[in-house]
């Protein structure tokens, strides 16, 4: 038998368990510091940006294992469809064999209320894809899968193109933009109505649905630059969508079901009728005149109102699920988080199922990369727990290769990789499940060793495993053969994290003690010492004679050059680093992953004071983080990504060919907004002439200033008013400005905030 379970009953388990080759990073960063209302975020996290794209230093490499449809928008048989991370291009003429055709990473996802949210809404008009999410608007060229430009709201909820002109809610209030030219949408026109997530028009007349107050509007956008208030109703409130048709308006009214309104006289809208759920109708969708087909929440169930007569409409048909809803011709695409129904629903009172799109269930927590594999343990359907093998060969184009199930029920959230073998603690079977990944394709179980692991570490040779208050020493080279090589008791507290570096294992407890074991002898472990971290370790990091230690409070440094004479020579304090856990660090930087999504980028190269370097907001709630191959790997609820910080190396790529004493580059203010003052002083013997460039973080040339005439004694200064060769703005963000006289060449760092 492959395994018995030895544990019954309640388990009760916590969920929150180069730069290029001319000097010049890539990426952009956006000046946005503010949330949309009533996000989440662990106190003492400032956001500088919630994308990749624009998140200064890190660049979006490449993603899979996605999930989490939001919404869709069709074409015929051309199908666009939003994922928390971007947008999907699918085509569908051939329904029982559709075609993933291309994709672009645009992710805002994060907390609200304890909810996941993502993209609202998105449509298609010529040559763009407008999408609507927390962002706000992101307008993507779909010829070439290039996202454009972004206009910052709080939360786009709803959109309606109409000419050259998008109308949009986003829970403020109504905006005209006038996207003539895509690439900069302006607006042009503002309505303020809280709560505003519904949006519809016909003619002249904008119908507003809202989640606050009066919750439903009508205003006139005869005048865009002008939209004024006909009417409000203030007996409907708390309306979710809405759609406008043939004088009636039809309300996705959440808890207060389904409402009609008459709107036939635009200045003395009524209320005609009403349809009480049990749960939340929270989407809406139009058949035909006759049916409208409403989404309802908890209990699931999406439902075919007949309303030929507004006055009395009534229920014809229901099925038993619930998800976005989105009509097209003679089909329906009802939209859930991991597949797209699409029903043929010529007879509205018989849907027809025509096929679907459905996408993987990923629940990925811990990730380690191995060679051209990132290993991801998932929880499945959450006590199916098992391992997927990521193809990273070309980071640019990782995809899934094979997958295995621990069975069921199981519970896993940690791994470790070492050779040929995957080791995968059960914490509800309390088990190590060894899985043979020789054959990535197939992965297949190899042996088992009975302990209830709290974390694990795979050296070289032995595995050293966290067992309650004990550290045990393994030799599971023999999968079939595992054997425990020695333990030792720790202190009296349940260990939590675990590293072993230089022939120490360095344990942090859940009552905030950190043990150093000496396991240079295996058969004879030995205790060193212990000393007290800032409160329960979440994450534990060694790198020669340093070791890095995350608490609830904060990232605390560890000099363990003499190792039984440990000495806390830096700390990072966060306010609250509960949501705080793994960590891993690379040359000047940690990582921390915050598993309200994200991951903090703290730059350590001076251990006595280290500092942050900025959050980088993913996709998703950051579940694992491994890095190699100068690549960041990162798995979440939505996806697995990979990332690259081209931060990483600046210091070695922007070595200047003087020293402090030939020259001085700065400028000041810094950040600055709108004009910066760079100075520069060469005393060295460099040519009279000089030139200094103004790069942007992809590398593109901005602006130059040539032929500086150099006084070798003086202090030289230029003004720089933040706009390229031809005087025009240009974005916020980082840019770079490289001095050269001669042989002689320095660059720095300046950031443009508007």
């Amino acid at each position: 038998m492959k395994k018995k379970i030895i544990m019954f009953g309640v388990l009760i388990f916590s969920l929150t368990t180069s730069l290029l080759a001319f000097d010049i990073p890539v990426e952009e960063m956006t000046a946005d510091k503010c949330l949309p209302d009533g996000w989440v975020l662990p106190a003492g996290n400032s956001v500088e940006s919630t994308d990749f794209r624009e998140n200064g230093t890190i660049q979006h490499v490449g993603s899979c294992m996605w999930q989490g449809m939001s919404d869709v928008f069709v074409t015929g048989d051309s199908v666009w469809c939003s994922f928390g991370d971007g947008l999907w291009f699918i085509d569908i003429s051939d329904i029982s064999n559709h075609e993933f055709l291309s994709r672009i990473y645009t992710p805002y996802y994060t907390l609200k209320q304890g909810q996941i949210l993502g993209v609202n809404d998105i449509l298609i008009e010529g040559n763009y894809a407008y999408i609507g999410d927390h962002e706000g608007v992101r307008i993507v060229n779909i010829n070439d899968m290039e996202l454009i430009s972004t206009y910052s709201l709080k939360r786009a909820h709803s959109l309606y193109f109409r000419g050259t002109n998008l109308y949009v809610v986003d829970g403020t209030g109504f905006y005209v933009l006038d996207v003539q030219d895509p690439a900069q949408p302006d607006s042009i026109g503002f309505y303020e109505k809280a709560g505003a997530v519904g949006l519809d028009i016909i003619g002249n007349h904008a119908y507003i649905s809202s989640t606050a107050g009066a919750g439903f509007t009508i205003l006139d956008i005869s005048t865009p630059e002008n939209p004024t208030l006909l009417s409000e109703l203030t007996d409907i409130c708390c309306t979710n969508k809405l759609i406008a048709e043939s004088g009636y308006a039809y309300l996705a009214s959440g808890s207060d079901g389904f409402n009609i309104v008459d709107i036939y006289d635009p200045l003395n809208p009524f209320p005609v009728s009403n349809i009480d759920f049990d749960g939340s109708v929270m989407r809406i969708a139009m058949i035909d005149p006759q049916y409208v087909v409403v989404s309802v929440s908890t209990p699931s169930e999406i439902a075919v109102i007949d309303v030929t007569d507004p006055e009395t409409p009534f229920v014809a048909v229901s099925y038993g699920r619930s998800g976005n809803l989105f009509v097209d011709e003679n089909r329906l695409f009802e939209v859930g988080s991991n597949s797209i129904q699409i029903q043929d629903v010529q007879d509205p009172l018989n849907f027809a199922l025509e096929g679907s799109i459905d996408v993987e269930v990923y629940y990925s927590r811990e990730i380690r990369v191995s060679g051209d594999f990132a290993y991801i343990v998932d929880l499945g359907d959450w006590f199916d727990s098992g391992l997927n093998i990521v193809d990273i060969s070309d980071p640019y184009n990782p995809y899934p290769r094979g997958n295995y199930s621990l069975g069921f029920p199981s519970f896993s959230a940690i791994l470790a990789v070492k050779d040929d073998y995957v080791y995968i603690p059960d914490i509800m079977n309390e088990l190590v499940e060894i899985v043979d990944v020789s054959n990535p394709d197939l992965p297949v179980y190899a042996g088992e060793y009975a302990a209830a692991v709290e974390d694990l570490f795979a050296g070289e040779p032995y595995t050293y495993l966290v067992v309650s208050n004990t550290l045990q020493i393994t030799d599971l080279q023999v999968p079939s053969n595992p054997a425990l090589i020695n333990s030792i008791t720790l202190g009296t507290e349940d260990g939590s994290k675990i590293y072993v570096n230089n022939g120490y294992a360095f344990i942090g407890d859940s009552a905030g003690e950190v043990w150093i074991v000496d396991v240079n002898d295996a058969l004879n472990p030995q205790m060193v010492t212990s000393f007290n971290a800032a409160g329960e370790v979440t994450g534990i990091f060694a790198v020669e004679d340093l070791l890095y230690v995350v608490s609830q409070e904060q990232l605390q440094i560890v000099d363990i050059s003499v190792v039984n004479i440990p000495q806390i020579v830096g700390s990072y304090f966060d306010d609250d680093l509960s949501n705080y856990s793994n960590i891993y660090v690379d040359g000047d930087y940690a990582y921390i992953t915050n598993m309200i999504g994200g991951f903090l980028e703290i730059d350590v190269s001076d251990p006595n004071a280290p500092f942050r370097e900025e959050f980088f907001q993913t996709a998703g709630w950051c579940r694992g983080l491994d890095y190699a191959n100068d690549h960041l790997y990162v798995s979440t609820d939505c996806s697995f990504q990979i990332l690259k910080n081209e931060l990483v190396g600046i210091i070695d790529d922007y070595n200047s060919t003087c020293s402090v004493t030939e020259c001085e580059l700065s400028n000041y203010p810094n950040p600055f907004n709108p004009t910066t003052t760079i100075t520069f002083n060469l005393t060295a013997e460099h040519s009279e002439d000089a030139e200094l460039k103004i790069y942007n973080v992809k590398g593109q040339k901005i602006k130059t200033f040539s032929n500086l005439k150099i006084n070798k004694s003086s202090n030289h200064q230029i003004v720089w008013n933040g706009t390229d060769e031809n005087n025009q703005p240009v974005s916020s963000g980082i840019y770079f400005y490289q001095l050269k006289s001669g042989n002689f060449s320095d660059t720095k760092k300046m950031i443009l905030i508007k």
